[in-house]
């Protein structure tokens, strides 16, 4: 169990950083998670996974900017920093997509990524925002894992 979470925290990471990396580079979400994956010495079924991870959140980008943008009060979405966003589309798109990760899961690996890659800011606004998103739109089956 703990191997399964630490190379699922390793997915996040690495996704984490193709969706940054697509803020700044015109490349196609495989080719984002692809580089990624070679810099950071990762090959085989992890890319794979990464890759995955990557095309299904660009793949929802319209309902997930919609559901985070909805729960922004003064905010807006070009208004976040880089590393917010990412954070914010990646783990929605967890909560809203993937079933068998628990939402307390999903809502403390965006608190992890912005802690490792943000300020203090961000890991309390992303923290606020995905809180609303779970507790608005998650599946019903995602409130029993």
């Amino acid at each position: 169990m703990s191997n399964r979470r630490s190379r699922r925290r390793v997915i996040r990471d690495l996704a984490f950083k193709a969706l940054y990396q697509l803020e700044f580079q015109d490349l196609t979400p495989s080719d984002s998670a692809h580089r990624v994956c070679q810099v950071e010495g990762v090959s085989g079924d992890l890319e794979r996974e990464v890759r995955i991870f990557v095309e299904g959140t660009v793949s929802k980008l319209p309902e997930i900017d919609k559901a985070i943008s909805e729960r922004l009060i003064g905010w807006s979405m070009k208004r976040l920093s880089i590393v917010s966003r990412s954070v914010l589309r990646l783990e929605t798109y967890e909560l809203l997509y993937d079933l068998n990760v628990p939402i307390e899961v999903s809502i403390n690996e965006a608190v992890e990524l912005s802690r490792n890659y943000g300020t203090e800011g961000d890991r309390k606004f992303v923290n606020g925002v995905l809180d609303k998103i779970a507790k608005n739109l998650a599946p019903p089956q995602k409130f029993k894992l």
